[in-house]
This record gives structure tokens, sequence and C-alpha cells, in this order.
């Protein structure tokens, strides 16, 4: 859910507080009216609004410059809680894009996706919690400010032969129909 909100609303930090937001409001009220039929849904549907109140609520309105591309409330309107698809992979390559320091991509990735903390993440690199907050932070910053798109990259813009090292085999074993790597035989 975050990788489909942060890719409509171009805000990782946004779409992160947004869907606390629809899960702090569902821990509230699930437990008195009860867990909706579609519970993604209904949390996708809570954050898509708070979005929408943070981009267009008088605060924002009154604080900074909206850019009409960039922060246009329809595009929330586009995702569908019924219909819920799965945008994890470009967010990994919104992580790893040039534009992202490479010391921030991989927690970067590990925050956005799997939900560590920076705490958690500082520990596992040796960092100060302090240091990878802020790291995390600016990562963060930096896909708002440079505008990177939540979308699979082209082929053509993949570094050269990266592509060779899982490049999918199209040839078949006659006898069994699997890949020849699969049935032992070579290239």
């Amino acid at each position: 859910m975050l990788a489909l909100l942060a890719a409509r609303c171009g805000d990782v930090t946004t779409a992160e507080d947004a869907l606390a937001d629809a899960f702090e409001r569902a821990v509230r009220h699930w437990p008195v009216e009860g867990v909706p039929v579609n519970p993604d849904a209904w949390l996708l549907t809570v954050a898509r609004n708070r979005i929408r109140d943070v981009v267009t609520g008088a605060p924002a309105r009154r604080t900074i410059a909206l850019d009409p591309v960039l922060h246009d409330p329809g595009l929330l309107d586009e995702i569908d809680p019924e219909a819920l698809e799965d945008r994890r992979l470009e967010l990994m390559f919104v992580c790893a894009h040039p534009a992202i320091d490479p010391p921030a991509r991989t927690p970067l990735m590990l925050n956005t996706l799997l939900g560590c903390t920076a705490e958690q993440i500082g520990r596992a690199f040796s960092v100060p919690t302090a240091t990878m907050a802020a790291r995390l932070t600016r990562a963060k910053r930096r896909i708002m400010q440079a505008r990177i798109p939540f979308r699979m990259p082209e082929r053509a813009s993949y570094p050269r032969g990266w592509t060779r090292c899982w490049k999918p085999s199209t040839a078949r074993s006659p006898s069994t129909g699997t890949p020849p790597a699969a049935n032992g035989t070579s290239r």
C-alpha cells in the first residue's frame, strides 16, 4: 500500500504518515464497528483521504506553493481500493535511482519496503541512529525534489551488460518442456 500511495503522491514521507494515520484509525474504529469486508480497501481509502487533506488543506495552501502536476488531488482518485496493485518493484527502483545517494539506497529499501526503523537499520550498518534517520530523511526528500518517477525503467536505460545476468531463457527442452538449466543440459 505504501508503494501505491507514494507512487501517486510522489512523496514517500507523506504516504507513510497517511498510512500510519489509517492504521491508527483502524485500531480505534474496528474494535467498535467491526472489521470491514475489505480491510485493505478501507485502509487505502483512509490513507488516500488523508493525503488529499494534507495536499489541499488550508495549512498547505498557506505555507507552500503547490505544483499543479505533482500535487493534483485527482491523482489519488485513480487508486481503486478494490483492485490493489503491487507497486513494490517500482518503489525499489525509486530507492535505487541514481539521484539517491548510494549509501542511502539499501537503507531506504529496508525502511520503505520492509518497515525497518532507522534504529534497526543503523545497528545493521554500524551507524548511529540519528545519522541513519537523517540519511533516510534526505533520501525521501530527494525523491520528491528530483521527481523520481514511480515506474519501471525502460530496458534501454539499464547499465550496459546488466540484463545479461537475469535475461530469461526462451529455449525449452523438447522432451520435458523445461528450460535447459532446469533439466541439467547446457545451453
